[in-house]
């Protein structure tokens, strides 16, 4: 079983439409966009949209914090303190600020296909 993590704190349990693994086109109806996935500290997987940041969804902090991501400390909150935008998510452990937007949390063989 999986789980959506919205932007305003909720989230709700789905399971794949085939019973078995979430198809692409589910999973960008679910994040809203060009999907990708980064690997979780608990094993699990997250799917989130892309271009979030870019197309200016809200951060998700539910999401951020599941991640490990630094959202309320260290230099990005002092940044964040004195006014100043940081960015959404990027590569580079320094560099991560928040997740944006609707995310998937599931297991890895929730979210493998073959084509």
């Amino acid at each position: 079983m999986a789980l959506i993590l919205y932007p305003d704190g909720t989230s709700k349990e789905v399971h794949p439409a085939n019973g078995d693994h979430f198809e692409i086109e589910e999973l960008v109806q679910i994040v809203e966009g060009t999907i990708q996935m980064i690997p979780l500290p608990d094993g699990r997987i997250m799917t989130l949209n892309e271009e979030g940041g870019r197309v200016g969804l809200p951060p998700n902090e539910q999401a951020t914090a599941l991640a490990g991501f630094p959202f309320n400390e260290g230099p990005l909150a002092a940044l964040r303190g004195l006014g100043v935008e940081t960015p959404s998510y990027a590569v580079g452990p320094l560099d991560l600020a928040y997740i944006p937007g609707t995310v998937l949390v599931s297991t890895k063989q929730e979210v493998s296909w073959t084509e």
